[in-house]
């Protein structure tokens, strides 16, 4: 430290500078998110997130239904950054199934806007899935907490599944018929869910049959990027396709279109 300067000041500015360089830090962070999800925007794939109380279980959640290696951890914040991967439903169609912070009650204001941008991630989804610990006496004031935070977001619009996570551990009390329980840990419930996620997409994208000439296979490109392809057949006169196509783009199809 500079002649003159006391211990308390030099720590003071030593404070300030790295409040500064972690802003900045937010900042780049914050830049690269919004380009990641202006590309899957772009891209038009379904975008699931997952959404929920801290702990409760999501990038397990996440691992167990697309086989990804997310980091998985018994602490508070565990997943400070997005993590999107592919998940394929069982009806053939791809989404983009993406892992997110998790909430507390009464996050101090600062520590909102830090992760103010991982947060945003629930605005852009096509559903998402609210997941709670099926064991904790606490889960439905942490759904509330939840449902204040996307109400926040401007989520209100959005379909929304609720999931009781965790319902294999002890303490895990009976659910009426209907609710969706899971367990990350031993597969139970994850087709239910996987069925559940194709319901709530099913008004955004619409299943397809159809042949299209060699002269318009650009037509392909859309349909494989915003919607799946499950199967593909050349023919004498095109292109055989099955699959999915976004609902805003299914005029583009229409005149090639087979029963």
């Amino acid at each position: 430290r500079g002649a003159g300067e006391s211990k308390l000041e030099y720590d003071r500015r030593h404070v300030r500078r790295r409040i500064e360089a972690l802003e900045a830090r937010l900042a780049e962070l914050e830049k690269r998110r919004g380009e990641t999800r202006r590309a899957r925007q772009k891209a038009g794939a379904p975008v699931v997130s997952l959404v929920g109380y801290t702990n409760v279980g999501k990038s397990s959640l996440l691992n167990a239904l697309c086989g990804a290696e997310v980091l998985e951890a018994d602490m508070l914040f565990a997943t400070l950054d997005p993590t999107a991967r592919k998940l394929t439903l069982p009806s053939g169609l791809s989404v983009v199934a993406v892992d997110t912070v998790g909430f507390v009650s009464r996050l101090p204001h600062k520590l909102v806007e830090a992760f103010k941008s991982t947060l945003e991630e629930a605005a852009y989804s096509d559903v998402i899935v609210k997941v709670a610990d099926a064991a904790d006496g606490e889960r439905e004031s942490q759904l509330e907490v939840t449902d204040q935070v996307l109400a926040g977001l401007g989520c209100t619009g959005i379909p929304q599944l609720t999931v009781y996570n965790k319902c294999d551990k002890p303490g895990a009390v009976p659910f009426a018929p209907g609710v969706l329980l899971t367990s990350a840990k031993t597969g139970r419930g994850l087709p239910e869910l996987l069925a559940a996620l194709d319901a709530a997409l099913a008004d955004r994208v619409r299943p397809v049959k159809l042949l299209l000439p060699y002269a318009k296979l650009a037509l392909a490109e859309p349909m494989r990027t915003r919607g799946s392809v499950t199967a593909e057949q050349y023919q004498e006169s095109g292109v055989y396709f099955e699959g999915f196509v976004k609902s805003t783009d299914l005029h583009l199809y229409l005149p090639y279109l087979v029963e």
